[in-house]
């Protein structure tokens, strides 16, 4: 038998709270420090300076998932780690994360630890129907995405299609063009 063996068989999981975007560093140190740890990201697609860039994010900003047995890892070093401020605790005991809820998001993420998220809203080419303003009502093509919030829809207005900028929000998928 291993001495990792023992380590493990009274393992739970624990949540650790990282300084502001230094999960990636937090990881890595406590890795070295022989403790198991799960940084779950997500993939996302931002507008930049009007460009579309995919960034990599954690799922939970400042926060990543370390597996331990407590009653022989000490978890107090976890405080003095780069990157991380220390485990999550109530009641000044180390806030316990239930296995299922990990082994649900490992099963979701690929071998880098990312977890795809489905898109949301409408997409490019897809019809839309405006479902509030002065527009309610109309139906027209969802065309290119204006800013954080806002969509460039063609609508057919007096007779020829024009693009019209709309709040996100308003707009409702009917179906795929394409």
């Amino acid at each position: 038998m291993s001495l990792a063996a023992p380590l493990l068989d009274d393992a739970r999981w624990y949540c650790v709270h990282t300084k502001p975007r230094a999960e990636l560093q937090a990881l890595e140190h406590l890795q070295r420090q022989a403790f198991e740890c799960f940084l779950p990201r997500v993939l996302r697609s931002v507008l930049r300076a009007g460009k579309r860039q995919r960034l990599i994010e954690p799922l939970f900003p400042r926060y990543l998932f370390l597996r331990a047995n407590a009653s022989l890892q000490n978890l107090a070093v976890v405080r003095s780690t780069r990157g991380a401020l220390g485990v999550v605790r109530f009641a000044n005991k180390p806030g316990e994360v239930p296995d299922g809820l990990i082994q649900h998001l490992k099963h979701d993420a690929n071998g880098d630890g990312l977890i795809a998220l489905p898109e949301t809203g409408p997409q490019l080419g897809d019809s839309v129907t405006v479902q509030g303003g002065a527009f309610e009502g109309m139906q027209g093509i969802y065309t290119e995405t204006s800013g954080a919030h806002r969509a460039i829809v063609l609508l057919n207005l007096l007779g020829s299609a024009q693009r019209v900028q709309l709040p996100r929000e308003l707009l409702q998928t009917t179906r795929a063009v394409r």
